[in-house]
């Protein structure tokens, strides 16, 4: 058992501490195959995962819903918990390589549940004793609607190699490729997340319309993920004022990693791909890459580094 390292007199509640989950930074995928994988998506035990939902799902005697967003490579879990906010009732999943850091999602995600069930039944208990008072009834209403994080899960796997054995075809309807490993050395670049192999397989999770969103301070890494995704027949760049619309693009730059990358005046580069409905459809070439687009996306969302903050790759 790991210590998690808080002070709380209820263990079930406790907040994990990173400072007791700190691993390497990066591994090697290309020999990274000790996991554990289902035969079939069939074969994934979602409602040990999602509890709650599977037993409201089972209570109503309907289908519990599927996983339709995923975060490969989520690290410390940062994104998967903004989503829970903006999406409270989308299943979410994020893919983690370094056991470590999925036991510390884990546990965090516990504990944000427990957290949340005490919390709503705290507030309907004052409600309940005091009827006529409105403040109570009005903090009660807010805890019932406040995210449970019931939606939100994290496994050890390798997304390069298993994804397939997960997700059934066309089932997800967001991806998310957040502060990607760069291999910055040229031999390494065979181990990057986006390669034209791997954008199949991507599809092929996807259901038609679906949105692939990729963030990152480093600027050579942005150029290669947008190069390989725009010169896919699977996938379509969105505009610039799709951006703007979509609540997930601003939760892009609250995570773990934005957040140090705005410490430390870095740029950050946003793109966001949409799965095509028809691949042999014509369309219109793209426009050049040179990650101009990319920053103003970040710029949107909240973001812009000061003078001079043309630093690379600060994050790693």
């Amino acid at each position: 058992m790991v210590d998690v390292g808080e002070d709380d007199d209820d263990a079930d509640v406790r907040h994990p501490q990173k400072k007791f989950f700190r691993t390497r930074a990066h591994v090697n995928v290309l020999n990274a195959n000790d996991f554990w994988y289902p035969v079939n998506p069939a074969a994934v035990p979602w409602a040990e995962y999602f509890p709650a939902l599977a037993a409201s799902s089972s209570a109503a005697a309907v289908p519990m819903p599927p996983v339709e967003f995923v975060d490969i490579g989520c690290g410390y879990g940062s994104l998967l918990f903004e989503l829970a906010k903006i999406y409270p009732h989308t299943p979410i999943l994020g893919i983690e390589i370094r056991e470590k850091v999925v036991q510390y999602v884990q546990q965090s995600t516990l504990a944000l549940r427990e957290e949340a069930r005490k919390l709503t039944m705290a507030a309907a208990a004052k409600a309940a004793a005091a009827p006529n008072d409105v403040s109570a009834a009005s903090a009660a209403a807010a805890a019932a609607n406040a995210p449970t994080f019931e939606n939100v899960w994290a496994l050890k796997n390798n997304a390069m190699r298993f994804m397939p054995n997960f997700f059934a075809k066309e089932q997800l309807s967001k991806l998310f490729f957040c502060f990607a490993d760069p291999h910055f050395k040229r031999k390494n670049h065979r181990k990057r997340i986006v390669s034209q192999a791997l954008l199949a397989e991507y599809a092929y999770v996807m259901k038609p319309g679906g949105f692939a969103y990729v963030i990152t301070d480093v600027a050579d890494l942005m150029l290669w993920m947008v190069d390989h995704f725009s010169s896919s027949p699977l996938f379509e760049r969105l505009p610039r004022e799709a951006l703007k619309a979509d609540p997930t693009v601003p939760a892009l730059i609250r995570t773990d990693e934005g957040l140090k990358v705005q410490g430390n005046n870095g740029n950050m580069y946003i793109a966001v791909f949409r799965k095509r409905l028809d691949p042999l459809a014509p369309r219109e070439p793209p426009p050049p890459n040179d990650n101009a687009a990319a920053a103003l996306a970040a710029s949107d969302a909240g973001y812009t580094p000061k003078e001079g903050g043309e630093r690379r790759g600060m994050t790693w």
